[in-house]
């Protein structure tokens, strides 16, 4: 599985998705990271990462094609060119099984989660593998209510899907772990 983690927000949750939800749980998965500006995978602690910009997607795609698994993190600073560049790839939008976009709570981030999906539903990916991660949301809060504008927009445009039970709560936890550049074990069935 190939999987995209994108969003044109920057301090999302991009890299926290990619790196502790998705990395422990995909099976000898490649992680790609494309990004210029900001921290990468290789900051919380994962080996082996391929770092391209945002114009390389030929060589992306030329990199991914024999991979059964990889994760590609898309940070802010390379979204639209990563995008103008997958478009020019008859059926590059369908090389990933899924594209997540973890949005918080800030009005910025849920205007540009919005934008990310309407973009990528443009460029031609198929409503479904478009999904939202609520991140950082406060323990104890409605996710429904925080982020009612995401849940709206899924409905009335029928863009994507999002899960008031698939929440990442905000916790001190990750900051240790980015500290300590630990990664989690892989999780076996």
């Amino acid at each position: 599985m190939k999987v995209a983690v994108i969003n044109y927000s920057g301090s999302v949750g991009k890299t926290l998705v990619s790196t502790y939800l998705l990395a422990p749980r995909m099976k000898d998965v490649k992680f790609f990271s494309v990004e210029t500006i900001n921290q990468s995978a290789t900051d919380l602690g994962i080996e082996d990462v391929v770092s391209l910009k945002g114009d390389d997607f030929s060589k992306m795609i030329e990199d991914i094609v024999f991979e059964d698994s990889a994760i590609i993190d898309i940070g802010a600073s390379n979204v639209e060119q990563f995008l103008m560049s997958m478009s020019r790839f008859d059926g590059g939008a369908n090389e990933f099984y899924l594209y997540f976009i973890p949005v918080t709570k800030e009005d910025k981030a849920i205007k540009e989660s919005m934008k990310t999906a309407h973009t990528l539903k443009k460029a031609g990916v198929e409503k479904d593998k478009i999904v939202f991660v609520p991140n950082r949301i406060t323990p104890g809060e409605d996710v429904e209510k925080v982020l009612e504008a995401i849940f709206s927009f899924v409905k009335e445009t029928n863009i994507g899907k999002i899960d008031k039970n698939s929440v990442i709560y905000d916790s001190e936890v990750y900051e240790y772990l980015r500290y300590k550049k630990l990664i989690p074990k892989k999780v076996t069935n």
